[in-house]
């Protein structure tokens, strides 16, 4: 069920949502939120489903509760690609943003003056625009490596 659900297309449930919500931030939101929750949902599934069979196997031995165990060593093995679903959902979730100020009603927003600079003819609107977009994105990702860094400890060295 996940799978077929993650594999519509944004775009096609542009309709769905806008009956639901009519045009608007609403239906904005939902559209996005609906695309972003796949790859952080699937890579979590992924990285608990890979957590070290050994490692279950000594939380049994110390008698971990469940929550123990969630909390002590899926959630830590898991980390990593929760971040990697993250990270794609940040790059589907900024394009989908501009892809929903496209649609009709929408009066601001960076994809409404990218379609308002270009039929306008002004170019270098579209590129401020485009600029801006490359800007947010990077900073986005940059502060979400930061978290992972601090959460996953990557780069940590380790002595023996």
């Amino acid at each position: 069920m996940l799978q077929f659900a993650r594999a519509v297309p944004p775009p096609a449930l542009v309709p769905v949502f806008v009956v639901i919500f009519d045009f608007g931030t609403p239906m904005q939101i939902a559209s996005i939120v609906f695309s972003a929750v796949w790859p952080v949902l699937i890579n979590t599934a992924e990285g608990a489903r890979d957590t070290d069979p050994l490692r279950l196997e000594v939380a049994a031995v110390l008698r971990l509760t469940p929550a123990e165990r969630l909390r002590f060593l899926i959630l830590p093995s898991a980390l990593p690609r929760v971040f990697a679903g993250l990270r794609l959902s940040l790059s589907l979730s900024l394009i989908l943003m501009v892809f929903s100020e496209l649609l009709p009603g929408t009066a601001n927003g960076i994809g409404f003056t990218l379609t308002d600079a270009q039929s306008r003819s002004g170019l270098l609107t579209v590129w401020a625009a485009l600029v801006l977009l490359g800007a947010l994105g990077h900073l986005l990702n940059t502060g979400l490596l930061a978290v992972e860094k601090r959460l996953v400890g990557r780069g940590r060295t380790t002595t023996v």
